[in-house]
């Protein structure tokens, strides 16, 4: 389809037609509203500078429930995600400023989550764009606090990617984002 839409596109080029004709007949309208998906990416793009460290996280695909009469397991549901984040959050920032710091003093490190998998039918998965590193901490030494911060939290995978942000982060974990909802990007948890 990409590769049609590009053919037709050069051979419009090539025939000399005027923009307006070629934003006709794809379909690009100018004066057609923003969509919260590209609102939302705009506005991430811009912050990208205030977060340069990018992680993803591989999360069990199962969940245990138990009772008083036994236990059940169930599939990983987005709302599960959101509270594996939040445990995961609250146990690096334990690892990375202490736990008296993290607790009582509110010090913490800034995030965006983004759960990916719901809509391409996926194994479901953390993103996330950090910052408020302390300088005194290095990659490799954050890599390690991931690691034991891992640990505490019961429903992540072994798998883990701590990496230096690119310019393409914040598109490539916002690819999922409907049109008119930003449900996958957990705001209760991004500072």
């Amino acid at each position: 389809m990409a590769l049609v839409l590009f053919d037709y596109l050069w051979s419009c080029i090539n025939k000399c037609m005027d923009l307006a004709e070629i934003r006709q007949r794809t379909a690009f309208e100018t004066s057609a509203p923003v969509t919260q998906k590209m609102a939302a990416r705009l506005w991430l793009v811009e912050m990208s500078k205030d977060y340069p460290l990018a992680l993803t996280l591989t999360l069990k695909q199962t969940i245990t429930d138990s009772c008083l009469i036994g236990a059940r397991k169930r599939t990983l549901k987005v709302v599960d995600c959101e509270k594996i984040a939040h445990r995961f959050q609250q146990k690096l920032n334990r690892a990375v400023f202490g736990q008296r710091a993290a607790d009582k003093y509110g010090k913490s490190l800034k995030y965006i989550p983004v759960c990916e998998g719901e809509r391409s039918s996926k194994r479901l998965h953390l993103h996330y764009a950090i910052g408020g590193l302390p300088s005194y901490v290095s990659l490799w030494d954050f890599e390690q606090m991931v690691i034991s911060a891992k640990i505490y939290v019961e429903h992540v995978d072994a798998e883990h990617k701590v990496d230096i942000a690119d310019s393409g982060w914040m598109e490539y974990i916002t690819k999922e984002l409907g049109r008119r909802d930003t449900d996958n990007v957990f705001w209760r948890l991004a500072s």
